[in-house]
């Protein structure tokens, strides 16, 4: 053990890689942020700004088909292959536009990423024909003579959308895991999916989407990162073009108080390999050492192959093809995932509760606690390589509230110990036992 933590001791990156820089916030305008991290080492800039609204406010569905129609073109790009060509005339800019669920939130996105002047011939300016594109593909879509979207590009997206929502059923993984927390959060916005049903999709109208635009676009908290050779003054002012009265901070996710007994749910669809999940409820961290107790407590439990849950039920038991853990701290909710034999079943659930209270009772050696947070620290260090991944910390920084740096991480890691492990562990309260399986099983 000795040996093994001179080791562990030897691999831990240097503390000067580590960002130790925070972010530029701006407010160009009320309920709008910008955190900007210049850096000039990317050639690559990239901005997402994120408009976030309820999940269940009714128009999930139409944003996420609203995303389809924007990208068909605008009123100056009338088409996908002239938006290309702009991108191309940009040294290669791209654009994008999406949504997805984010807790309890609905997040609407507008990304794009473009080589920064510094790397371009002089005079040429890639950050500012690429922010002129995004904002016309939000602000001046492609509508018809009666300013409604093309009736033709609606059937399409529409019919495309429907298609993808009756489909997911045939991605079993995926089935499985909407399925679970449909059944974990059903009296919680969090069990309902973005995109929503089939049928509400195919109740939409045109005008409906285009409704869902308009509120977006003057309603919606925005919250914009941006990283690499950027100028966080050109970028404030180009946000401040969506400014005017905004509903400010969302309210904070619905938490549910700790369950009095497991709930367990099997169902039955013809499948090579069923599906286990499992569910347990915790009190969200209130304090950024909290947070990495949390963290070093999923991935001791199930963050990989160093892991108890793949140590124990797939090397040794060899009860699961493969097994890990999650966490969604807001929601305050540990998800155990895995692919298994349903006969398989009792014994998975039973190990997944006992490796649990293993962890609580302090039963796992300093040199496992030492190897994640090392894991960790690996992973804090390659931030520094990619702007991508920095733009990601940076988001779930500030949507979390705590708004640390990868150094800060470090040294909050760097005090975490087994009881901070023990306690955290504790507080796990299995709430649903999930699988989906086939009839024959």
């Amino acid at each position: 053990a000795k040996v093994h933590r001179m080791f562990i001791a030897l691999a831990l990156p240097p503390p000067m890689v580590l960002n130790q820089h925070p972010p530029i916030r701006l407010e160009p305008a009320p309920g709008i942020t910008l955190l900007c991290l210049p850096d000039s080492r990317f050639k690559r800039a990239q901005m997402e700004v994120h408009f976030d609204h309820q999940i269940d406010d009714g128009r999930s569905p139409e944003r996420t088909l609203l995303a389809r129609l924007l990208e068909q073109g605008s009123a100056k790009h009338p088409n996908q292959m002239e938006i290309t060509r702009a991108e191309e005339m940009l040294y290669g800019a791209e654009i994008r536009i999406d949504g997805d669920r984010l807790a309890e939130h609905h997040r609407f996105s507008l990304g794009m990423s473009w080589v920064g002047n510094k790397f371009l011939p002089e005079g040429a300016d890639a950050e500012a024909g690429i922010l002129a594109l995004g904002a016309e593909l939000l602000q001046q879509p492609l509508l018809d003579e009666n300013g409604a979207f093309p009736a033709d590009n609606f059937i399409r997206e529409q019919a495309q959308l429907v298609r993808r929502i009756k489909s997911l059923k045939d991605d079993r993984a995926s089935w499985a895991r909407e399925r679970f927390f449909a059944c974990l959060c059903a009296d919680e916005p969090y069990g309902k999916p973005p995109w929503g049903t089939a049928e509400e999709v195919e109740e939409l109208s045109a005008a409906d989407c285009l409704a869902a635009l308009k509120s977006t676009l003057s309603n919606a908290p925005i919250t914009a990162i941006a990283v690499g050779a950027i100028d966080p003054g050109k970028l404030a002012e180009w946000l401040s073009m969506f400014g005017g009265p905004r509903t400010g901070e969302l309210p904070p996710c619905t938490t549910r108080s700790a369950p009095t007994k497991l709930r367990e749910v099997h169902e039955h669809l013809p499948i090579d390999q069923a599906r286990f999940l499992m569910g347990f409820r915790f009190t969200p961290p209130q304090t950024a050492l909290d947070m990495e107790a949390l963290s070093l407590t999923s991935s001791l439990l199930g963050g990989g192959s160093h892991s108890r849950l793949f140590r124990v039920v797939r090397e040794e038991l060899s009860l699961c093809y493969g097994i890990s853990s999650s966490i969604r701290v807001n929601k305050g909710i540990l998800t155990i995932g895995a692919g298994i034999d349903a006969s398989s079943y009792q014994q998975v659930k039973e190990q997944s509760l006992l490796q649990i209270k293993r962890l609580a009772e302090g039963d796992f050696s300093e040199a496992e606690l030492d190897l994640c947070k090392v894991n960790l620290l690996n992973d804090l260090d390659a931030l520094g390589d990619s702007a991508p991944g920095l733009a990601g910390f940076i988001g779930r920084e500030f949507y979390l509230g705590f708004n640390r740096t990868p150094a800060m991480r470090a040294d909050l890691i760097g005090q975490i110990t087994k009881d901070h492990i023990c306690a955290t562990a504790a507080g796990f309260k299995a709430d649903l036992a999930y699988l989906l399986s086939g009839e024959e099983q």
